[in-house]
């Protein structure tokens, strides 16, 4: 294999008018407009705001070796691609995310040239943009987390265009797997494992038919080698091969609360195919009608969050994705919803290495254009979504769409169709629709409505925009426009005026510190009300939830809990306090009282993990005095305790006046395992407070 990345020309073609000719005539004077470094997306490799065309040239030698098949593979292109190499046109792809390869053996040369052109344009406004959209780019081409948001003129801006992810060449004399999807099929009771092994070459190889050994290590997560030999006949123009291999006492996958995440090392060796490793896991998936979620025969609720690492994949390096997996597991989160779009390979080895289970949505957003054509390109692409990230064993769900509206029951149909034929080891969803998102305290009503859990059983959306720390504020917005907020500024960095001032009503204050302190208590309050009220339900008729968003993906103002510059929000404390697997709920039901009153209050305890819980205690302290415990409290693996207001007997002391801290707390042998606090409020019992409003 031969490493293309590096420097390479480039020619600008804004309007996208310039021919293979015209081009090459400027390569032929080495008249170029700059260089680049590749891999990259193109606004982040010097190309501000640029929409259209880029021709980019790259020169190269090689030792040519006539026995040998060439292929030049691309690992991420957005969005449309044409190749020339020495001056021959190869082939084109459409796609963003998808890895993609040609032939050239015929093609290249001692010393070569290879010309690509990329085109990732803005699509026509009103006529296409934003409803009728045609370009597969999901979040990377319509969001309200990237620039400009709804903004019709703006909303298409920081175009992601470009080669942004390895560009190789792969020459070999020997078959070249293109592809291979890995199946395991467990027995009733997981004491062996069916391992399906589908081969997919890259070329036709010019032999006879002949019976030949493939031999395929598996590494297993003891370290133990088990090798297979098997004979199978040589076909030149097949270019797929299936394989089974059965093993015994497999070790399963599984998410990290509920055991380790053991991955399989695959090694493929033949005198006849190119040597290729490949990584898997073994476990079972399944869901049922009430949609909860098991893996490996356990259930398992689903604490969850949205997920848009960044808006240009080439800048996604291994560094920043360990931090954020490390935020995402420190949050106490068990799967991540990759919103609307497709990432890149590592990011999903990450998920697969940690045990984070994923749900990954395909690449649409919104509407799109209903004609026929895009369907069949839409069927294609998501095949290849599916394809590309068939084998790692964090992945559990596909999703056909976000926020579709009724093309839920037109293009998604067609689209789930494909992907239930393709792949029949995970659960499928249509669509992530309205239905599904609870928006209350935000688009509508106030946090306090999600004590009805709406939108359930599984909600996939529901949060409030928080303004990041001042200092990460700064980076983006001009000093002079940060207070008073400049609303044009901000609302190109997503800020919501309407929803922040007239839904939430948060104050400004009389600075920016006060502002953001306000907003971020805000969604912290949110969050903490959401996440309590819907866990609450858990065993009964919710069976996860998915916060939006976890981290800003561009310098912005949105829903995060994490900003841009990975600085946490107070909203993240939220999450990773009411996520705790094992959580002490409590709603308060009253907070100001009279001396020698009931205290007037519910507690849950919610238990997530395969573990059962026995002896613990629950004291309530008001100020420093105990007015409560109860010993011997024992709550059952996956299981849920609530102890009613009626058995709570629980005193205000008669000397007690003014303001106090209630404080309740779960122990494990004197250790706090969890714990509420509340202001509550005790006046005289002839106390009346009289307001002149």
């Amino acid at each position: 294999m031969i490493s293309l990345n590096g420097l390479w020309n480039y020619i600008l073609d804004q309007d996208s008018k310039y021919s293979y000719q015209n081009i090459a005539h400027r390569v032929s004077k080495r008249n170029f407009d700059g260089k680049m470094k590749i891999p990259d997306n193109w606004q982040t490799g010097g190309l501000h705001n640029y929409s259209g065309t880029v021709w980019f040239i790259r020169y190269f030698n090689i030792k040519k070796n006539k026995s040998k098949h060439f292929i030049l593979r691309f690992y991420g292109v957005d969005y449309f691609c044409e190749v020339w190499i020495n001056n021959r046109y190869v082939g084109k792809h459409e796609g963003y995310f998808q890895n993609f390869e040609f032939e050239i053996t015929r093609e290249i040369k001692s010393k070569n040239l290879l010309v690509v052109k990329v085109t990732s344009p803005k699509e026509p406004v009103g006529t296409v943009w934003p409803n009728k959209k045609k370009l597969i780019k999901g979040i990377f081409n319509h969001h309200d987390c990237r620039p400009g948001g709804w903004d019709l003129n703006k909303g298409q801006d920081l175009n992601t265009g470009g080669i942004w992810n390895n560009v190789e060449l792969l020459n070999s004399s020997k078959l070249v797997i293109k592809n291979a999807k890995i199946t395991t099929l467990l027995n009733k009771d997981f004491s062996e494992a069916s391992v399906d092994i589908e081969l997919k070459f890259s070329y036709d190889l010019q032999t006879k038919r002949k019976n030949v050994f493939v031999g395929f290590e598996i590494v297993a997560p003891g370290k133990n080698k088990i090798v297979h030999y098997v004979e199978f006949l040589l076909h030149p123009r097949k270019i797929k091969q299936k394989f089974t291999i059965s093993l015994s006492s497999p070790v399963l996958w599984y998410p990290y609360d509920l055991g380790k995440p053991a991955l399989y090392k695959l090694k493929v060796v033949s005198d006849v195919i190119e040597v290729a490793e490949y990584t898997f896991g073994i476990r079972q998936i399944d869901f049922d009608k009430s949609q909860n979620f098991y893996i490996n025969g356990k259930k398992l609720f689903l604490r969850g969050t949205n997920l848009i690492p960044t808006l240009f994949l080439g800048e996604l390096n291994r560094l920043r994705i360990k931090k954020i997996i490390k935020l995402l597991k420190d949050s106490n989160i068990n799967i991540v919803r990759i919103h609307a779009h497709v990432n890149r390979r590592e990011l999903y080895e990450e998920f697969d290495k940690h045990g984070l289970l994923v749900w990954q949505d395909f690449s649409l957003q919104w509407t799109y254009d209903e004609s026929e054509r895009f369907t069949r390109n839409a069927v294609r692409q998501i095949t290849e979504m599916v394809e590309q990230l068939y084998n790692h064993p964090s992945i559990v769900f596909w999703c056909c769409h976000n926020e579709p509206g009724e093309q839920m029951n037109t293009l998604d149909i067609k689209l789930y169709r494909r992907v239930k034929r393709i792949d029949k080891s995970r659960i499928i969803r249509i669509a992530s629709n309205y239905e599904e998102h609870a928006y209350d305290g935000w688009y509508w009503g106030k946090p306090e409505n999600f004590i009805a859990a709406p939108m359930g059983p599984l909600v996939t959306e529901f949060g409030a925009q928080a303004i990041p720390a001042l200092d990460s504020l700064k980076k983006f917005i001009p000093e002079d426009k940060i207070f008073p907020p400049d609303l044009n500024v901000w609302e190109y960095h997503n800020f919501q005026p309407d929803q922040t001032f007239n839904i939430a009503k948060v104050k400004t204050g009389k600075s920016i510190q006060q502002f953001i302190e306000n907003s971020q208590q805000y969604q912290y309050r949110l969050l903490e009300k959401a996440v309590h009220y819907y866990r609450r339900r858990k065993n009964r008729d919710i069976t996860g939830l998915f916060q939006f968003m976890f981290i800003d993906s561009w310098p912005s103002i949105t829903w995060s809990v994490v900003d841009y510059y990975l600085k946490k929000k107070k909203g993240y404390y939220a999450l990773q306090k009411s996520f705790k697997p094992l959580l002490l709920s409590t709603e308060l039901l009253q907070d100001q009282y009279f001396p020698g009153s009931k205290l007037n209050l519910d507690i849950w305890v919610i238990n997530d993990l395969y573990r059962e819980y026995e002896k613990l205690k629950i004291v309530i302290l008001l100020g420093n005095v105990e007015v409560y415990n109860k010993n011997n409290i024992n709550i059952k693996e996956n299981g849920i305790l609530r102890i009613h207001n009626a058995e709570i007997e629980a005193f205000i002391p008669n000397n007690m006046i003014g303001q106090y801290i209630l404080e309740i707390k779960l122990l494990k042998r004197k250790k706090v395992v969890d714990s509420n606090n509340f202001a509550i409020k005790i006046v005289p019992e002839k106390f009346v407070e009289i307001i002149d409003e």
